[in-house]
């Protein structure tokens, strides 16, 4: 598939999916309609974190600079007030990606998912002997089948807003370091190589401790690589 697609602003992202919503009600948005709706709804998100990164910087930039110090008028005499001691502020930017969009945000998932518990809520003609056998099996939905996954290529995995997450949580913000990490992983023959290869060249060489989230969440995509 070509990836040489052409740049469309936010609002005809939204025009889009508008578009797509409508006829998603109204039963004509086929399979290639909804495949492109779910590829305008991951870049129209994928943008609006972009901009949210951005807007956070701006602030974390604004609450750290210094007022500008008045001057006092000439000719006036004051006695000089006591200064408090410097209070150390710690400012550290939340780098963590926003939930992904809900798995029940439209009428046809929400169609899947209902057909699922009702095929599991049918009882066996085979065995009748327990209630438990009776009982309607929990329906597993498509989302947390794919969160499961196994995983063929870490590249393609990791959205943008995680590969920012993890960039700035795991690489001390140098990019080029994760690149190279995801291509090791990648090649991996072991969960035990990966494993060791993380802690030997990415939590050995970070300026600050790693956020538990954020290891916790590559960790398990690397686990998934691996399985």
């Amino acid at each position: 598939m070509s990836t040489d697609k052409p740049f469309r602003r936010i609002n005809e992202l939204v025009a889009a999916l508008a578009a797509a919503d409508k006829g998603l009600g109204n039963g004509t948005l086929g399979a290639d309609g909804l495949e492109t709706a779910c590829d305008d709804a991951r870049e129209l998100y994928e943008r609006l974190v972009v901009l949210r990164h951005k807007a956070r910087e701006t602030l974390v930039n604004q609450s750290t600079e210094e007022p500008e110090t008045v001057k006092p008028a000439q000719n006036v005499v004051r006695e000089p007030l006591p200064q408090a001691a410097p209070e150390e502020r710690s400012v550290r930017l939340d780098t963590r990606p926003a939930p992904e969009p809900s798995s029940r945000q439209t009428s046809l998932i929400d169609a899947i998912e209902h057909t699922e518990m009702k095929e599991d809520a049918v009882p066996s003609t085979a065995s009748k002997s327990t209630a438990s056998e009776r009982l309607p099996k929990p329906a597993t939905s498509v989302a947390e089948k794919l969160e499961k996954a196994a995983v063929a290529d870490l590249g393609k995995a990791i959205s943008l807003s995680h590969k920012f997450w993890f960039v700035a949580e795991l690489f001390n913000g140098d990019r080029m370091a994760y690149e190279k990490a995801v291509e090791k992983l990648n090649a991996s023959a072991s969960l035990a190589e990966a494993q060791s290869y993380i802690q030997d060249e990415v939590i050995a060489k970070l300026k600050k401790p790693a956020d538990p989230e954020a290891l916790a969440t590559f960790n398990e995509l690397v686990e998934r690589r691996t399985a």
